[in-house]
């Protein structure tokens, strides 16, 4: 079967750096090989298996917001593979077969698997355990056992950082996603997917038992909500900008206004946030910058922090502090930091 082609774009809040899917909500354009990198890393750094919490929360994160509907009545089946079809098409995670329960060009085995066992869950309106394998690449065959001791997902608590609601003004994105095949996305030649927000949030929110306590010093804040965060903080953080530093993006920065180009293409474009400098000392390297409240906070510093090394070649030290609904955020070298004290 072929597919036509398209493309769409997404609506652009610039001044938060928050791209929203009227179907999805808040999304993140991920490129697809360093959402492998920052899984690999995020996971070692917790000391703990997350594959099926992973799963477990997009499953129920799509559920309760139901991202697909049961469908009923004559041509039930068709009718449930075309709404099934147009969310295939949105995120670029693979293709579902329902009939071998298989998951076909996938991006990444944990969103294939979470995609097709809430799809065959709603289809069937039944709950299951799952298990998977991957035969082959991009492929991901799903083990689905019944089960009737799932009680429904219930919507997790906010972070001190989440955002209720946004008042800022919007636009249609530049950035053109094209559809291939139906099933993947591509940005400017490279695959890509979309993350929902909130069911990385909620992922997110089920780590919080298993961030490793550290009382490392590279990392301060004078925020009191944030306390019983800042492990899992700090991990989020530590994970992102490590898949930065491993990619092959550039930065260079020679003053203030360098900094600006970076984080429109970098994160603002693609919905990781939006950062507003204030002050950048070319012989400190300090930078002082502000942010947003938002649920894309810690991805949004985890991408600062990458870019500042990046750009130093030098180890950070981040102090965060807020006033309002505003982050104030201060990055400078952490072997100056230790030096001076």
């Amino acid at each position: 079967m072929k597919y036509i082609e398209s493309g769409f774009s997404l609506e652009e809040f610039p001044g938060l750096g928050l791209l929203h899917h009227p179907l999805l909500g808040e999304v993140i354009i991920w490129r697809q090989h360093e959402f492998h990198t920052w899984w690999n890393s995020y996971e070692s750094l917790m000391q703990h298996p997350l594959s099926r919490i992973f799963v477990n929360a997009f499953v129920d994160s799509f559920e309760i917001n139901q991202t697909l509907s049961p469908t009923r009545g004559l041509f039930r089946k068709k009718k449930f593979h075309i709404e099934m079809d147009r969310v295939t098409a949105f995120l670029g995670w693979g293709r579902v077969d329902f009939d071998e329960r298989r998951i076909i060009q996938s991006a990444h085995s944990l969103l294939s698997v979470a995609l097709g066992q809430y799809a065959i869950e709603t289809f069937e309106q039944n709950r299951y355990k799952g298990r998977w394998v991957e035969p082959r690449s991009q492929t991901v065959q799903l083990g689905l056992e019944m089960t009737t001791d799932l009680p429904p997902p219930q919507p997790h608590n906010p972070f001190p950082w989440s955002r209720s609601f946004v008042t800022s003004k919007s636009k249609r994105s530049q950035t053109i996603i094209e559809n291939h095949g139906g099933c993947e996305l591509r940005v400017e030649g490279e695959r890509v997917v979309l993350i929902p927000l909130l069911a990385l949030e909620r992922f997110l929110s089920t780590c919080l038992p298993y961030a490793p306590e550290s009382k490392d010093e590279w990392f301060n804040h004078q925020i009191e909500s944030f306390s019983e965060f800042e492990n899992l903080d700090k991990t989020t953080i530590k994970s992102i900008s490590a898949m930065f530093l491993k990619s092959e993006l550039p930065v260079y920065i020679i003053d203030n206004s360098s900094w600006d180009s970076y984080i429109e293409h970098y994160l603002v474009e693609r919905g990781w946030g939006s950062i507003e400098i204030i002050e950048y000392d070319v012989s400190s390297l300090e930078l002082n910058c502000s942010i947003q409240s938002g649920g894309n906070l810690p991805f949004t510093l985890g991408m600062i922090c990458g870019m500042w090394e990046r750009a130093h070649g030098r180890a950070y030290r981040i102090n965060l502090s807020k006033k309002g609904q505003i982050f104030f955020i201060k990055i400078q070298s952490f072997l100056e930091y230790q030096n001076h004290e």
